[in-house]
């Protein structure tokens, strides 16, 4: 039986649904599929779900500032290194696929092909551009990303990316050949995510429901909608509404703290990680209206945001800021503010909740959207494609 490994360094699997559903359609094509990502606790070394073989290895669950993030990368280079050595000899394996952030494993690929195997590089986020938004500035770690990404592009055989956008920004800096970049759109499992039965005891009463679904990091600019909250609530007058932050990441713990300083936690609840995606569903189907506020810059422009897809998949309306990505991907499902404050996103918001047909008929464009373009039951058969011709 072929086998493949797949790396992933900065979500345990199966949370990341992404990586996770590359795994089943690997399984499903007639491979032994193993992955080693972090573990959170309770940890486990070890664990098999859905006839994956899965291997976890200790990490810090969340990192603040620069230098947490060498060690957490010096610490993941450690584990993924022995325990993907261990399990190249052991299994004999010969196709490693490695997800990004961070791209530090080319070495990986390097023992992988010297090995007579095949590496593949599944390059999700662009690291550098990620590290500018989280920290504003070009500096030596910028740098040192950029030479990383350059020898994890040039040590791979194939390089997938989730748009064109992104695909072209790496390109014009790594000059490889053409034919080594493959875009797989982002996709959503329709058969796992789609609209579900409202759970009436979530909605506590209220008349309305927001969500956020996503990782709740710095950069991605969770606070925005904090602010968003306290707007609506103590300038506009509306109160009939909850919120809820569904994920975790480094800047939750300091989001829980501004909810309670500023009195909102009768409006915001945070959920931490939906794991399953029935809890996806039943969260996503009872809400009004789904959000993200993740401001533009280098980053967020050429990126295909997970949760935008996630919420078409229920068939929810969409607000969020005009990214230029993001645009591209929501079309008539998303309702746009025209200025990036969380006045400006208070506004939208309320404008459409008020609009109960324009909400369901968005909702509904978006779904069909994802059926059409974004469906994982279509787009797996260009991945898969990827691994047939190794």
């Amino acid at each position: 039986m072929k086998r493949c490994l797949i790396v992933v360094e900065n979500l345990p699997l199966p949370k990341d649904k992404k990586v996770w559903w590359e795994a089943l359609a690997l399984k499903g094509a007639g491979w032994e599929v193993f992955t080693v990502s972090p573990g959170y606790a309770p940890f486990r070394w070890k664990e098999e779900k859905e006839g994956i073989k899965l291997y976890h290895f200790p990490s810090p669950q969340y990192t603040r500032g620069r230098l947490i993030y060498l060690w957490e990368y010096v610490n993941a280079f450690f584990w993924i290194f022995l325990l993907s050595f261990y399990l190249i000899l052991k299994e004999r394996i010969r196709v490693l696929q490695v997800c990004n952030p961070p791209e530090i494993f080319f070495p990986l690929g390097w023992m992988v092909r010297l090995m007579g195997g095949h590496f593949i590089f599944d390059h999700h986020d662009l690291s550098p551009e990620m590290y500018l938004a989280r920290f504003g500035r070009k500096d030596f770690f910028y740098w040192v990303l950029r030479i990383f990404e350059y020898f994890t592009v040039t040590t791979a055989e194939k390089v997938i990316y989730p748009n064109n956008r992104q695909k072209e920004a790496v390109r014009k800096r790594t000059f490889p050949s053409r034919d080594k970049f493959v875009v797989v759109p982002t996709s959503v499992e329709t058969q796992r995510i789609y609209p579900d039965k409202p759970v009436s005891y979530l909605r506590k009463g209220r008349k309305y429901v927001l969500g956020y679904l996503g990782v709740i990091n710095p950069q991605d600019r969770v606070d925005i909608l904090v602010d968003m909250v306290e707007i609506l609530v103590k300038k506009k007058g509306f109160q009939d509404f909850l919120l809820y932050i569904m994920g975790d990441g480094d800047a939750r713990e300091e989001l829980e703290v501004m909810v309670k300083e500023r009195g909102l936690k009768d409006y915001i609840y945070f959920t931490g990680w939906l794991d399953k995606e029935e809890d996806i569903r039943k969260y996503l189907s009872t809400c009004d209206l789904c959000l993200d506020s993740m401001l533009p810059n280098p980053y967020s422009d050429l990126s295909t945001l997970n949760k935008l897809l996630l919420y078409m998949a229920v068939g929810k309306p969409v607000v969020c800021f005009p990214l230029k990505v993001a645009q591209e991907l929501l079309e008539s499902a998303g309702s746009f503010p025209t200025a990036f404050t969380p006045s400006a996103l208070a506004e939208e918001v309320l404008n459409l909740l008020r609009e109960e047909d324009k909400r369901r008929k968005m909702g509904e464009k978006g779904r069909e959207r994802v059926l059409k373009e974004f469906d994982w039951k279509k787009n797996k058969e260009k991945y898969i494609k990827i691994f047939s011709e190794l």
